[in-house]
């Protein structure tokens, strides 16, 4: 038998059998290609940063337009481009799989040039984090934060409702328990 959380996310899914719980949070691969041009909005504002600069006399520079222009048409192009250029390439999916069975917890973070599988041990894990709707009031959904041995969290976020999360939540906790 299956539990599934059908009200979810489009990109975010959670389901549960009588094995464990398995959370899959996918990046799409049309929003990569979507965004890969935009990576190289940086050039036009490179160009004519450089076309500006053999304008200005540098025997007598004006400093702070200098400095405006430095980082209005060099720094914060190049940052948001690279910004744009990581999340297309390196942007990571995440697939977390509980499974009270063999009592470990994988987790695989895959994006276009990397694929991370690791595995713990599911008594180890813990519930790091529950921030609901009704807490939080500037949250749009609530958030599950799912703390790994090694460090690394994992943030489920696919609820709609409070009462949702709490369901969830308590799922995990059994997941876990029956492990230990």
């Amino acid at each position: 038998m299956e539990s599934r959380g059908f009200l979810g996310k489009a990109s975010e899914l959670i389901v549960s059998n009588e094995g464990g719980i398995k959370y899959e949070n996918r990046l799409p691969l049309w929003l990569r290609i979507f965004l890969f041009p935009w990576a190289f909005l940086c050039i036009p504002f490179i160009l004519l940063y450089l076309d500006s600069a053999r304008s200005v006399n540098w025997a007598d520079p004006p400093v702070f337009g200098v400095i405006f222009s430095t980082f209005w048409f060099l720094i914060l192009p190049l940052c948001f481009s690279g910004l744009i250029l990581w999340f297309a390439l390196l942007g990571a999916s995440v697939d977390l799989r509980l499974d009270s069975r063999s009592r470990e917890a994988t987790l695989q973070r895959k994006s276009l040039l990397r694929n991370n599988i690791t595995r713990y041990p599911l008594a180890a894990l813990q519930i790091f984090k529950v921030e609901l709707m009704a807490d939080y009031p500037t949250n749009d959904a609530a958030i599950v934060t799912l703390r790994m041995p090694d460090g690394v969290k994992v943030n489920i976020g696919c609820f709609f409702r409070d009462e949702e999360a709490k369901y969830w939540v308590e799922q995990i906790r059994k997941c876990i328990d029956a492990a230990s």
